[in-house]
């Protein structure tokens, strides 16, 4: 468990402040507007950051108390890492593993399970440089479960991966969910929503929403309807109505929109994807 009290931190014109947060064992997508807060939140609890005030604990320690021992528990994946391009993908899991003061031979078992997990096996004696995007993307990943870390922070992890890599890390993080914190920002929150257990929503450098990912869709200010509309009347239609999505199926042109009532005769009440709730709540937040 990792619990935040008091913390504040600033940078020029941006700040965040958390009166309290708790963050359990299980997997927490956080969510917001770029520039809200989630990657800073994420460089403080990963201690990439220090506070300027309050405290983050981990369990029973801090970075003031025990800075070495958390950092070991912690696996930690940044937007932009930059990995030593001329490392090869095994020589960089070594280095990795001996700043987090992992036993050689448990290293080396560990990389090549985290390997095969990620797929890396092939490329594991080229150079960094010489991989592509996706690649690098996913030694990083790996990279951050070295060691078995019991807090986990994801900055955008699915990145450049593609349908099936991406499913085998929803799949992999979802079996370390009941033994680890695991928090991850993300744009994607459909991708999340089957493995997540909460949803954490930060705004201006605030937490407006901190619930089981149950609550996310409940109360919401609106109802969700799904129809079909033809292509010269959309733009009267969404002058009228908050389209939440709008997209092709067999060449009709579908439209999901956020109204009280009943936006025209074939339109059907639908549930809110992850993605259509946090459209909605942003919205009527910033009306409020």
């Amino acid at each position: 468990m990792i619990t935040v009290k008091d913390v504040h931190w600033n940078y020029k014109k941006f700040s965040l402040s958390i009166e309290e947060l708790t963050l359990d064992k299980g997997i927490t997508i956080l969510v917001g507007n770029n520039g809200s807060g989630k990657s800073t939140l994420l460089h403080l609890l990963s201690t990439a950051k220090k506070p300027l005030s309050g405290g983050i604990y981990y369990d029973n320690d801090t970075i003031d108390t025990n800075l070495a021992l958390v950092r070991s528990k912690i696996g930690f994946v940044p937007t932009g890492l930059e990995l030593y391009q001329d490392f090869t993908p095994l020589k960089l899991m070594m280095y990795m593993s001996q700043l987090k003061g992992i036993a050689k031979s448990f290293a080396q078992l560990q990389t090549k399970k985290l390997f095969k997990i990620f797929h890396l096996n092939d490329v594991s004696n080229q150079k960094i440089k010489k991989l592509s995007q996706g690649m690098q993307q996913r030694l990083a990943l790996a990279q951050a479960f070295l060691g078995k870390p019991q807090y986990i922070f994801l900055d955008e992890p699915l990145n450049y991966l593609d349908i099936h890599e991406r499913k085998c890390l929803l799949n992999y993080v979802s079996s370390l969910s009941s033994q680890c914190v695991i928090l991850v920002a993300t744009h994607e929150l459909n991708e999340w929503e089957n493995v997540c257990n909460s949803v954490l929503w930060m705004y201006q450098g605030k937490i407006l929403f901190h619930k089981r990912k149950e609550w996310w869709k409940q109360n919401l200010p609106t109802n969700v309807w799904t129809g079909e509309i033809q292509d010269e009347k959309y733009d009267d239609f969404s002058n009228k109505h908050l389209i939440v999505y709008a997209g092709r199926m067999r060449n009709k042109l579908i439209v999901r929109c956020a109204s009280h009532e009943q936006p025209a005769p074939h339109f059907t009440l639908t549930l809110p994807t992850m993605e259509d709730t946090f459209f909605i709540r942003k919205h009527y937040h910033l009306r409020s």
